[in-house]
């Protein structure tokens, strides 16, 4: 049942985000009473908490995670099985979406969450891309930091437009398509 509360909370906060979400919808979508869903979660927050472990533990499953010194096919190889899983749940795409829009704002419950995942991303796909560009793996000539940002946001904005509207956005073509490009080899000296 904890599980299944945790699913019933991503999609629920996908949809109509934290704020919008309260502890009775979720014990509601599950056919339980507020008091039931609290012999698993004791608030809200504890339950948003469970939510996001959900989505890191997902997140760093093997064929997800990116390995130690990852070469430029690793990069695209993990960036590609994140999508796969985010394709397999969308409800905790959706949630992404929403819940780190919202968490903008400092006094958002998440904000902290999101803002300290994000500075690992950019961590980790900085010194990926600067080993790979050491290796001369890419021919990008901005900075892997500059890089990553970027990286990131074509990822979030592409998986967002993918979720408006699935018929028209092919999100892993997309995606395999501009990190090819970004990450091609260096042209061979003329």
């Amino acid at each position: 049942m904890r599980a299944a509360a945790i699913e019933a909370a991503a999609e629920i906060f996908g949809s109509t985000g934290y704020r919008g979400a309260t502890f009775k919808d979720v014990a509601a979508k599950l056919g339980m009473t507020h008091a039931g869903l609290s012999y698993y979660f004791p608030d809200k927050d504890a339950l948003l908490a469970a939510v996001l472990q959900e989505r890191d533990r997902r997140a760093s499953e093997p064929g997800t995670s990116m390995p130690p010194s990852p070469s430029r096919e690793d990069l695209v190889d993990s960036v590609m099985g994140m999508l796969a899983e985010n394709i397999a749940h969308s409800g905790f795409a959706e949630m992404h979406c929403v819940l780190s829009a919202e968490a903008t704002a400092e006094d958002h419950p998440a904000h902290p969450y999101f803002r300290d995942r994000y500075r690992r991303a950019r961590r980790l796909l900085e010194t990926a891309l600067t080993e790979a560009a050491a290796r001369g793996e890419i021919r990008s000539t901005l900075p892997p930091g500059q890089l990553a940002v970027l990286l990131l946001g074509v990822l979030d904005g592409v998986q967002l437009q993918w979720l408006l509207d699935p018929a028209e956005v092919d999100l892993r073509e997309t995606v395999r398509s501009f990190i090819s490009d970004l990450l091609a080899p260096p042209e061979p000296a003329a």
